[in-house]
């Protein structure tokens, strides 16, 4: 069975390398920041103390560039 993205249900710190804090779980309890926190790791996810569940984060960044006018190569379509 597919891991369950649960990213909007859950209130979050900011990630320190592999650790984020996890303030508000999706079965709604709260945490003081750093109580309770997660990793990257799926083989050793973090259980909630209150509800059970086990989680994991990962991380996605993408770089942008900003392109005022088309390059010389690209056409105007």
């Amino acid at each position: 069975m597919p891991d369950r993205d649960v990213t909007e249900l859950v209130r979050r710190g900011y990630v320190d390398d592999e650790h984020m804090p996890i303030e508000k779980c999706v079965c709604g309890a709260e945490f003081k920041s750093w109580t309770f926190n997660i990793s990257i790791y799926r083989d050793s996810p973090h259980e909630c103390q209150k509800c059970g569940r086990k989680l994991y984060f990962t991380m996605s960044v993408r770089v942008f560039e900003v392109v005022d006018t088309p390059l010389a190569n690209e056409s105007l379509s």
